[in-house]
């Protein structure tokens, strides 16, 4: 799953975080912080690799969204039984009018998650990851035209930099180009980058009524109704049952969905130590290792324009992380305008 908790939402419970810093807990909170982004990096890492890996022999992406979200709400019960506080139920105010919040963020994600699996099946790891990058560019533009939250040029110029460079990586092999997988990771992106755009300031209203366990149960416990008659009308369900898969396949079947379902509850986790942009960071890094990863053996062309896309892309979001990683990130331009620093997307 690919959703990202932005620091001040719900996800990150004010309470919950001062409890785990002020707690006595094991290790000090520099190396639990250590420890959980290692953690994140590696889950995101196995995730996309085992995800690509599983879609490599047997298409069924949309199916494998929704045993993914099945997955993780059966992986929670047993959490709210030895945690009982982290339940909670939305209030039906978060459904409806004048936000939408509840209702936007479950379809977003829904479609996020789904495209993103549909885009892995088809095309490469690396071409897909460069994509995903390009969400910065996606949720500034729309909150630019949205909310008029415009931004300081630098800011502008370094986001379309990772649209330059999926470009580039896009265009490196035309001739085995799978438009339908880049038309899904394009939505994908899209999707995930409206979901910020449109609930992130709305949602902050909600802080503390609903933990990051609870949110996650029922976003992923929603979303089931919305795959049940996808994966009937497009004929997967049919497919994956008739594809006589033995005990080990669904294993790592199973196996490969419940990990979608610990990535969102290991970047809850970090979010409580560390800010947004460090978890912007964390992120770059994984894209870096899983381009580099699936370089290795999933059979790709190495062209120049390959290399020169995935370098820009990799370049342009460490430097999109260095300027939301503070007010003085490039001698103060971005202070002195105030856009920018400090926030991070």
């Amino acid at each position: 799953m690919a959703s990202q908790a932005k620091e001040g939402t719900p996800l990150v419970d004010k309470d919950d975080k001062k409890d785990e810093k002020d707690s006595g807990a094991c290790c000090s909170p520099a190396t639990a912080t250590i420890i959980a982004l290692v953690g994140l990096v590696t889950i995101v890492v196995v995730k996309v690799q085992l995800t690509a890996w599983l879609f490599s022999m047997s298409k069924f992406p949309t199916a494998y969204s929704f045993y993914s979200a099945i997955v993780t709400d059966v992986m929670l019960i047993p959490m709210f039984l030895l945690f009982p506080k982290q339940w909670g139920v939305p209030t039906l105010d978060m459904f409806g009018p004048p936000k939408f919040v509840f209702t936007l963020i479950i379809i977003f994600t829904t479609f996020d998650m789904a495209f993103t699996n549909i885009a892995l099946a088809n095309i490469s790891v690396a071409l897909q990851q460069c994509i995903a990058a390009t969400n910065p560019f996606w949720t500034i533009m729309i909150e630019s035209v949205l909310h008029g939250k415009f931004q300081h040029p630098i800011i502008y110029g370094s986001v379309t930099g990772l649209v330059v460079g999926a470009i580039l990586v896009s265009i490196s092999d035309i001739k085995k180009l799978n438009v339908t997988g880049v038309l899904f990771a394009c939505a994908a992106v899209l999707c995930s980058a409206s979901k910020y755009a449109f609930t992130h300031a709305a949602f902050r209203q909600y802080q503390g009524k609903l933990s990051a366990l609870s949110l996650l149960f029922w976003v992923d416990l929603l979303m089931i109704p919305i795959f049940i008659p996808w994966v009937w009308a497009n004929g997967e369900v049919v497919l994956l049952l008739n594809a006589n898969m033995n005990a080990t396949e669904w294993w790592q079947f199973t196996g490969t969905a419940a990990l979608g379902g610990v990535r969102a509850l290991t970047q809850f986790f970090v979010l409580s130590y560390t800010t947004a942009t460090t978890m912007s960071v964390a992120n770059t890094f994984a894209l870096v290792l899983n381009i580099l990863i699936s370089l290795m053996w999933q059979p790709t062309a190495i062209t120049p324009l390959l290399v020169g896309g995935i370098c820009m892309v990799i370049l342009t979001s460490a430097f999109y992380a260095y300027l939301k990683s503070s007010k003085d990130a490039c001698f103060g331009v971005l202070r002195s305008s105030g856009g920018g620093g400090g926030g991070g997307h």
